[in-house]
């Protein structure tokens, strides 16, 4: 056994992402008929924001992003034969708001009152002190509520 970097001696196989089949996002679809000699697949690529290319390097080809490796008896796909599924960020679930509108909520103690309002981007925002530290607060929910 060799030693490593650590001074124990384990045998570390070292980390690349064509092994690595959790970070791969290309997925390969086969199907076969009746009397054929090999299947015909299809790829796609899921989630990402880089469409899909075809590279070779040293020798091999692959399918990116994801480096997954082509057999070497197939053709190289070409780039329309190739599904595209972009990463879509998640909607927040506020409601559709004007957003020259701003709300009028009242503190825990009762005696002072702080605006809800929505920014440009389209989240909320308070102008209480909580909502300055950690960006969320009780007020936001409860103007949202008031909306509903």
């Amino acid at each position: 056994m060799a030693s490593n970097d650590y001074g124990n001696n384990e045998s570390i196989k070292p980390y690349t992402l064509m092994e690595d089949r959790l970070n791969s996002r290309v997925l390969v679809s086969e199907a076969y008929t009746y009397g054929m000699k090999k299947p015909i697949r299809k790829y796609a690529v899921y989630g990402g924001t880089i469409p899909p290319a075809t590279m070779e390097l040293n020798g091999n080809r692959y399918i990116m992003p994801g480096w997954y490796k082509l057999p070497e008896d197939e053709p190289t796909p070409e780039l329309k034969d190739i599904a595209f599924y972009p990463y879509k960020p998640k909607i927040a679930d506020i409601p559709n708001i004007d957003s020259n509108k701003v709300y009028k909520v009242k503190s825990s103690k009762g005696d002072k009152e702080y605006e809800v309002k929505q920014n440009k981007a389209g989240n909320m925002e308070c102008s209480c002190p909580g909502y300055g530290f950690r960006r969320k607060c009780r007020h936001i929910a409860e103007a949202i509520l008031q909306m509903v």
